[in-house]
């Protein structure tokens, strides 16, 4: 007889707490590189970078969430960050320690469609 067993969403190493994604506390966030994790209820949907002149973690939530990176992360309903200067390697480590815990998958909102 095979069981099939639910995985429950694991807790990802990001530091930092949780916050609602609205405008209030996104307008809040860090205006500094680093990388964030967005979620759909409890399940991680997107896992990103701010990293670059202008790009700061503020500005990407704010681009999320008025829907410019399209509609699956702008219907995030929280997220966490975490503050670096090596936001591009702390991205690969988060989304590789995802796709460990995910069956070699990404979070939704971070494949891309095909064109």
């Amino acid at each position: 007889m095979q069981v099939n067993h639910v995985k429950e969403e694991l807790p990802m190493s990001i530091s930092g707490k949780s916050y609602n994604f609205g405008k209030v506390n996104i307008d809040k966030a860090p205006a500094e590189h680093g990388v964030y994790v967005l979620y759909g209820g409890s399940p991680i949907i997107y896992i990103g970078q701010a990293a670059g002149e202008d790009v700061t973690i503020q500005s990407r939530l704010q681009s999320h969430h008025r829907g410019d990176e399209g509609p699956c992360s702008k219907r995030a309903t929280t997220y966490r960050r975490e503050i670096t200067e090596t936001a591009d390697l702390r991205e690969r480590e988060l989304i590789e320690e995802y796709k460990e815990q995910h069956n070699g998958t990404l979070p939704p909102c971070n494949v891309q469609p095909n064109t």
